[in-house]
């Protein structure tokens, strides 16, 4: 089942302050360009929109590529530092509260 989109904020990152929230310049240039829905399109004839696991949300799945080619990452070590870095989190849009698998099965 496609997911194009992850989970809204939770009431935690709601309290967090400003500074927090804050996407360094870099990754604030590029947060808005996934947003476009002509970036989902080529996923959509690969999954149906109703049988099936859900799927990661596209638009994590293309932050986190975008990570790995800007910083030049192997899989593990790009899931090592989303898993550990508030802004790279708020970057992919993975939920601060939320498990974020880290290994591949």
């Amino acid at each position: 089942m496609l997911r194009t989109r992850a989970v809204e904020v939770s009431l935690w990152e709601a309290v967090l302050p400003a500074e927090v929230l804050r996407l360094p310049e870099d990754l604030a240039r590029v947060d808005a360009l996934p947003d476009d829905p002509a970036f989902l399109v080529p996923f959509v004839p690969f999954f149906d929109p109703l049988v099936g696991r859900p799927s990661t949300p596209m638009e994590t799945y293309l932050r986190m590529m975008f990570l790995k080619f800007r910083y030049r990452l192997g899989y593990d070590s790009l899931c090592s530092e989303v898993s550990d870095s508030i802004t790279w989190r708020r970057f992919c849009r993975i939920p601060m509260m939320g498990r974020f698998r880290t290994r591949r099965h």
